[in-house]
């Protein structure tokens, strides 16, 4: 009899485990998710920037007419395309943590270029530093100071121009894993990593890559200025620019 209930007992802890094992399983590939969709959003709020950088920049119009509203339907349009979901910045009280983490970065992107209109605007002047890095900075600034701790977003790069975007330890290898040979194109990698005081964070990266847009400022001559007087990488178009940088909350056990 006592035999009996030990293996009862053991089974229905090893049921237990498993059940665990499998909740713990489906957490990470959610947190995945959440983790690319934020960066495929951000990823967005870039390109926009990037395919308006000649109207931005057209020192002859006063008013570009690219307001906040204009500027977030082409980030919603383009993030639809390539997600293949639609968001709005209503989703930032969602209960949903995917739907608020879009909807927050959404609200956060269209702040900035809210905050831009001045400069964006300014007849007589070329280069404005209205560019996808600094609009992405700027942006996941304010996103991560919304979210609150345990959230955070960031652009980063081997080959970084500013500081901020200096790779730490965990992004530094990742990075490296990117830029190995036969390494699958376009796949992120996300991991939980420990943060603070016995708390766990999920951490992924998602690989960007130079597009037409990018060799303006990034191409060749390689050692030239670009526009904004920063030395050209001498990139090519598809090669790996650099990555976005996500961590959100792991939930505890």
């Amino acid at each position: 009899m006592l035999r009996k209930i030990v293996v009862v007992g053991l089974l229905l802890v090893f049921t237990h485990f498993m059940t665990c094992v499998q909740i713990f399983a489906v957490d990470e590939k959610e947190l995945e998710k959440q983790s690319n969709l934020i960066a495929m959003l951000l990823v967005s709020c870039r390109a926009v920037i990037a395919q308006n950088q000649d109207l931005i920049n057209d020192p002859e119009i006063g008013d570009k007419g690219f307001t906040s509203d204009v500027y977030i339907s082409k980030v919603k349009e383009h993030f639809k395309n390539s997600a293949g979901i639609e968001i709005s910045e209503g989703d930032a009280s969602s209960s949903d943590p995917v739907a608020k983490s879009l909807g927050t970065l959404l609200i956060s992107t269209k702040e900035v270029i809210n905050e831009l209109q001045r400069t964006i605007n300014k007849k007589g002047k070329e280069y404005k530093n209205v560019i996808p890095a600094i609009v992405g900075r700027r942006t996941s600034y304010k996103y991560s100071k919304a979210m609150g701790a345990g959230y955070y977003l960031k652009q980063t790069s081997m080959k970084y121009r500013n500081p901020a975007n200096h790779p730490d330890t965990f992004e530094t290898v990742v990075l490296k894993e990117f830029e190995k040979p036969g390494y699958q194109k376009g796949k992120g990698i996300g991991r939980v990593v420990p943060y603070s005081n016995r708390v766990e964070v999920y951490r992924y990266l998602l690989p960007v890559y130079i597009k037409t847009p990018c060799l303006k400022c990034h191409g060749g001559p390689k050692g030239r200025r670009d526009i904004a007087e920063k030395i050209k990488e001498g990139y090519k178009e598809g090669e790996l620019r650099g990555a976005i940088s996500v961590m959100i909350p792991y939930p505890s056990e």
